[in-house]
């Protein structure tokens, strides 16, 4: 798998997170009993080169391979590619201008756990989409803001097409903490003419997603010390962001979540300084486990052992490779509609000022 300098920092802090400082397999386990996982190697490519929402996976999968970027395109092609971005990026100026409105698309996203949903089919300018966030985020019960403290926007293009999208970022929300730097993000997408809201993120203190100019993000962040998390998202030419992989990354205590508190107290009594790690990927609709106890000592190891056939035989849970990662990675990309190496191409955008 390829990775950018973003997604490998991205890994080497977790890793750190969780005082992993190697994870390299122990040479002398047998494969047979012992699977481990190398946070680096997940990340290269056959070839050893190195290299952070919701999902809609019916709708994602159909609307990425309805457009899957080819690059023999002819000349005519290419010229209506350009003549419908130029057009998409009048109507984004024009909305960042607060003239030109966007429908909120029937399919955007609706939170039951929320008092404010953005209305499917109603019209929002520049300035009543700012109105909407103040009055979704800062409730006067526990906020004395009355309004977010800046607006930033960036254009982004989608892997595996030609098609640009626009992001709006509201930033200074308090979502975690008052005063904390926390922001929320809405899709800005064009279609025959017309702009529609499509998908939205936030971020708070304990998160991070990082677009790129081709329309990847990193996402990371922490439910605690020993709790970290990171993945990858898409932006599609629907104007939609999916998962291409999330991973939760758990040590110490946090451990005992792939199993079940009993099975860890069981195993770790007295070895609570135990450094071994389990990772758990979501890739699309599936969930995989892995583990490492490249930093155990011999008899560590033979408690970890312990615990993980446990897991297997009393919960369950199917350890695999890093091989068997990247290989769902691929088959997610390529449902997806993305190449697989666009993950080599991840620069991080540049927000500008409204």
């Amino acid at each position: 798998m390829v990775i950018t300098e973003t997604m490998k920092n991205m890994f080497l802090f977790l890793c750190t997170a969780v005082v992993l400082t190697g994870c390299a397999g122990n040479e002398n386990q047998d494969e047979q009993q012992i699977t481990t996982i190398d946070f680096q190697d997940l990340v290269k490519d056959h070839d050893g080169q190195n290299h952070e929402i919701q999902n809609h996976e019916s709708e994602l999968s159909t609307a990425a391979n309805s457009d899957t970027f080819e690059s023999d395109s002819s000349p005519q092609e290419s010229t209506d590619y350009t003549q419908q971005n130029e057009t998409a990026l009048d109507l984004y100026a024009g909305f960042i201008k607060n003239e030109v409105p966007a429908i909120t698309a029937p399919d955007y996203p609706q939170n039951d756990y929320i008092t404010y949903n953005l209305e499917p089919g109603k019209s929002y300018t520049f300035a009543t989409l700012g109105d909407y966030v103040n009055k979704r985020y800062l409730n006067p019960e526990y906020s004395e803001k009355t309004t977010y403290d800046d607006a930033q926007y960036v254009y982004l293009d989608c892997p595996g097409s030609s098609a640009k999208n626009l992001l709006v970022k509201f930033s200074g929300l308090g979502i975690y903490a008052p005063e904390d730097d926390s922001y929320a993000v809405y899709v800005i997408t064009e279609k025959d003419g017309q702009l529609y809201l499509t998908d939205s993120y936030e971020c708070w203190a304990r998160s991070a997603t990082n677009a790129c100019k081709n329309g990847l993000f990193t996402t990371g962040g922490s439910n605690g010390a020993d709790d970290q998390y990171t993945g990858i998202l898409a932006l599609l030419d629907s104007g939609k962001l999916a998962d291409i992989y999330g991973a939760e990354i758990l040590s110490g205590w946090c451990v005992s979540y792939v199993s079940n508190e009993d099975i860890y107290n069981e195993v770790f009594d007295g070895n609570k300084d135990i450094i071994f790690t389990v990772a758990v990927y979501t890739i699309g609709e599936k969930r995989f486990y892995t583990y490492d106890m490249s930093e155990c000592t011999d008899d560590q190891i033979s408690v970890c052992e312990t615990y993980v056939n446990r897991c297997r035989e009393e919960t369950g849970i199917e350890w695999v490779t890093g091989e068997a990662i990247e290989e769902a990675i691929r088959e997610r990309c390529s449902t997806l509609g993305i190449e697989y190496t666009a993950m080599d191409q991840m620069e991080e955008a540049e927000w500008v000022g409204i």
